[in-house]
């Protein structure tokens, strides 16, 4: 496996060059931007860039809610989505990064302590408005030769982030071109844990890692109980709660053998400080077989 970082680069900011000089100088292999940061790149211009320092692009991000309540939203978040997957497959870059989206933030399933099926419980109308969203952007994907990975946070707004979801959408839209993006980090907050339990459920699903980790304090959690603030915060690999080692190990066992991307929303290690920190942490990590 190869050692990757999530950024947003390119346009009028950090450059793409001084991005592909720092990730060289800090050990990392490959970059992951967001999709505007390189739409209007040439394959061309991306490999003079990129491969003088022996880097290259994992993957795109394009979040888009695909599931909004309103019509023209969807359609639009729909159109953008299928716009990053051509920019993608323009350039050659084999993964495109989103979210199942939701119009009810994370409250899909109703009234909490309800049955399934209640009459709050959007969950089944929303698979199935994922299924026929979907379909022309498999087609899309397919046409592009790029598997679309699909992140599993929860608080954006997500319908796909847990084994119960993934497992009703991805039977809803079966096809080698749609897959899950690995991140353990909010499975500890949730309590879906062993994490490497988990990994190795969905053995062959996963198309991508996104690798951060996180810190719960039972004695705030304790104090504030579930609805409280603080008592879970995600950190950088190594400060937190989550043994990468196993993470890694399950990983490589369920098929596993692409890129390791560090995201960084720690506040104790911020910037690229933070990315530099969690990269050197995996390192040592990583054998020659994965």
């Amino acid at each position: 496996m190869d050692i990757c970082f999530s950024t947003n680069v390119g346009g009028k900011g950090w450059s793409l060059s001084e991005c592909a000089a720092w990730a060289r100088e800090n050990d990392f292999d490959a970059i992951r931007p967001h999709v505007d940061g390189v739409a209007h790149e040439t394959p061309e211009s991306l490999a003079n860039t990129f491969e003088p320092h022996g880097i290259y692009v994992a993957a795109l991000t394009a979040h888009n809610n695909l599931l909004d309540d309103d019509p023209d939203e969807r359609q639009a978040a729909r159109g953008r989505l299928i716009e990053a997957i051509e920019v993608a497959g323009k350039l050659s870059v084999p993964i495109v990064i989103t979210h199942a989206g939701s119009p009810v933030s994370h409250h899909f399933y109703g009234a909490y302590s309800h049955p399934p099926g209640n009459p709050t419980d959007r969950s089944i109308e929303l698979v199935e408005r994922f299924r026929e969203m979907y379909e022309p952007v498999i087609e899309a994907a397919e046409a592009n030769r790029v598997v679309i990975g699909l992140d599993n946070a929860v608080r954006m707004g997500n319908i796909a982030c847990n084994p119960e979801m993934w497992e009703r959408i991805l039977e809803a839209v079966p096809s080698d071109r749609l897959g899950l993006s690995c991140d353990p980090s909010h499975w500890v907050w949730m309590g879906m844990m062993p994490a490497e339990d988990v990994i190795r459920a969905f053995a062959g699903k996963w198309v991508y890692a996104d690798i951060k980790d996180c810190e719960v304090s039972p004695q705030m959690l304790f104090r504030q109980g579930i609805i409280g603030n603080w008592w879970w915060q995600y950190r950088i690999p190594g400060r937190g709660q989550l043994n990468w080692g196993t993470m890694i190990g399950a990983l490589t066992e369920s098929g596993y053998d692409y890129v390791l991307c560090v995201e960084n929303e720690d506040r104790g290690a911020p910037g690229l400080e933070g990315f530099a920190l969690g990269c050197r942490h995996l390192r040592p990590l990583l054998t020659r077989s994965s």
